[in-house]
């Protein structure tokens, strides 16, 4: 496991997500997470971040008696969607106190239910055996307890409940050069540490949850950072936009440089996307 220069807290996280609620909301939308780009694509966000949930869904099968964890809900775009398409019961926990405020304020599903909660995955009170599938789509990252969140999911799943689980893995062996990209977005991204597909993979075991499939999907997401970069640049002329990311820079400038950072780090292979299928044994 790679670790953060400084510990961080969950506190730590919502911290980090309300303060910079405005910035993610103005940039990337209520879709926070990476999306899957094609050739040609039309660079709709929500066309490439639909793409990725689809791709973790469709071995859950959802439908309109599954119970849904989302561990990481963001503003509830997710959940949304799936209860709109599936008659799922969906139910969004984040850290953030902003993005639960938000994602309460959304639109109801036609379909189906959402039910958004604010609190720490790993100090939950869901009731054991609570829930048919699960998702969490980079939350993992924000954990300081790897083994605790398998844990959890153990827990609250029902027997053979299946989990779709997107996040960052690293190599094993970093370069020093590497080494310092990862621990520069460990801090500015709040991320407490950063495992490797074997960590996971192991942890999963550990906590009774079957590796049922496992995929890098790297090279189909990384195009997700040069169109933030590219986003950022064409607002940054405009007034509305120029004074808050000024601000934001003078408050915290190593910030300026996490999505370089980020496009680097996936450039020279220290960080990897990947995608795992587990489903609870017991």
């Amino acid at each position: 496991m790679l670790q953060s220069p400084r510990p961080i807290t969950p506190t730590d996280v919502g911290i980090h997500y309300d303060r910079l609620d405005w910035f993610y909301r103005s940039f990337w939308g209520e879709h926070l997470h990476h999306g899957i780009w094609e050739a040609g694509d039309s660079h709709s966000v929500e066309e490439g971040t639909t793409r990725l949930l689809e791709l973790l869904l469709a071995p859950l099968e959802p439908g309109p008696a599954t119970r849904i964890i989302d561990i990481g809900c963001g503003y509830g775009a997710d959940a949304r969607r799936i209860a709109e398409q599936s008659g799922a019961s969906v139910t969004g926990l984040t850290i953030s106190r902003s993005q639960a405020e938000r994602a309460r304020r959304g639109p109801a599903p036609g379909r189906g239910t959402v039910r958004i909660e604010e609190g720490d995955w790993l100090h939950n009170d869901f009731p054991d055996h609570s829930f048919d599938a699960g998702l969490a789509i980079e939350s993992l990252a924000h954990m300081p307890d790897k083994e605790a969140f398998f844990g959890e999911l153990h827990r609250v799943l029902v027997p053979g409940g299946r989990t779709a689980l997107a996040c960052w893995t690293v190599t094993p062996d970093p370069t020093t050069l590497e080494h310092l990209l990862l621990r520069h977005l460990c801090l500015e991204g709040t991320l407490p540490s950063l495992g490797t597909v074997e960590n996971y993979c192991q942890f999963a075991e550990r906590a009774d949850l079957a590796v049922v499939a496992c995929r890098d999907l790297t090279e189909l997401v990384e195009p997700t950072w040069q169109l933030i970069a590219r986003r950022i640049l064409l607002a940054l002329p405009q007034p509305r936009f120029l004074g808050p990311a000024l601000g934001l820079a003078l408050r915290r400038p190593p910030l300026v440089f996490s999505i370089p950072a980020m496009i680097l780090a996936y450039r020279t292979g220290a960080l990897r996307y990947s995608a795992f299928w587990l489903e609870n044994r017991s």
